[in-house]
């Protein structure tokens, strides 16, 4: 009797653990989705022109902010083609410090900031207004020329390009393992954060590019004369925007910063350093993106400088 249980007892025990092992899944899913945010990566794709680009036109949850990307694959609102009589546009040229990073919401980004600001000046009284971000996570010089090149400048009267240290040596390298996005949809969350450390590890452990710094760094201003160059060619007298890292702010300034004020002093552009406008203790969120603070400082500075490059409107 007892031994014909057995098989009974082994199959309710592997039933129970079953069980167990559902509910367990079940609830990782729900935690990393709804309470870590979780399970909707934005998406990018390899492009030829720009390296990668961002799906164009779609929304998704990521750390528990909205991210909206448009049709020309920008984390901006959808827009017309031209401004209209009354419309004043900005184009702010960047990387993932104007997209934004994944842990702050849309309406905290820079651009989305900087509109607002702009939006309340009494010098564009009359005025509607939108600053327009051309950036992508880990985007270079040599891509944002490309997308400026590809795209144009979507009728602005005014632009700053947003630089930091690492950009004078970030050019396309065509990999998909070093990308700063995924490539394809996550289904669960579980899924997601697998995908997420998985990528994680293999941009460390990307070979490096074997490039030297010097030839790197030519490329990267070639391609920041291409983009004033174009700037300068619909009329925009373009504003280099230099912003440090929360080392640079504790006094170690690095040679790349004179490397970029100085080209840009050679060529009669505006530099504004950020140097002054967000602090380490409550300005960054690590040690380069800005949190929303920050974010909102580096708005109204861009807003300050920027305003008077907007012609008027009439009432």
């Amino acid at each position: 009797m007892l031994e014909a249980e057995r098989p009974k007892w082994g199959l309710r025990v592997l039933c129970r653990a079953v069980l167990v092992g559902i509910v367990l899944l079940l609830g990782a899913e729900a935690v990393l989705r709804w309470c870590v945010g979780l399970g909707d990566p934005p998406l990018a794709r390899l492009d030829r022109v720009t390296e990668y680009e961002l799906i164009p036109s779609a929304h998704y949850r990521r750390w528990g902010n909205f991210i909206a990307i448009n049709a020309n694959g920008m984390r901006a609102p959808d827009h017309a083609p031209w401004p209209g009589p009354a419309e004043r546009r900005v184009l702010l040229i960047g990387d993932s410090v104007v997209y934004g990073n994944h842990f702050l919401d849309q309406a905290e980004t820079i651009a989305a900031q900087l509109t607002g600001d702009l939006a309340t000046n009494p010098r564009l009284a009359g005025c509607t207004v939108l600053a327009l971000p051309m950036a992508v996570s880990s985007w270079g010089p040599a891509n944002q020329a490309a997308a400026l090149r590809r795209d144009g400048t979507f009728g602005a009267h005014a632009a700053a390009i947003v630089l930091s240290a690492h950009d004078l040596y970030d050019v396309p390298r065509l990999s998909a393992d070093i990308l700063p996005y995924q490539l394809t949809r996550s289904w669960t969350a579980i899924g997601d954060a697998v995908t997420a450390l998985v990528l994680r590890k293999s941009r460390e452990t990307a070979t490096t590019d074997l490039r030297p710094l010097e030839a790197r760094a030519q490329l990267s201003l070639i391609a920041l004369g291409d983009m004033v160059g174009q700037l300068r060619a619909a009329g925009i007298m373009p504003k280099l925007v230099y912003h440090p890292t929360t080392g640079e702010r504790a006094g170690s300034m690095r040679h790349e910063r004179a490397t970029l004020t100085d080209w840009a002093w050679a060529r009669g552009i505006e530099t504004i350093d950020l140097g002054a406008e967000i602090t380490t203790a409550d300005g960054y969120r690590d040690t380069i993106h800005p949190n929303a603070l920050g974010a909102a400082r580096i708005a109204r500075v861009l807003a300050r400088s920027l305003a008077p490059d907007l012609p008027l409107c009439d009432e």
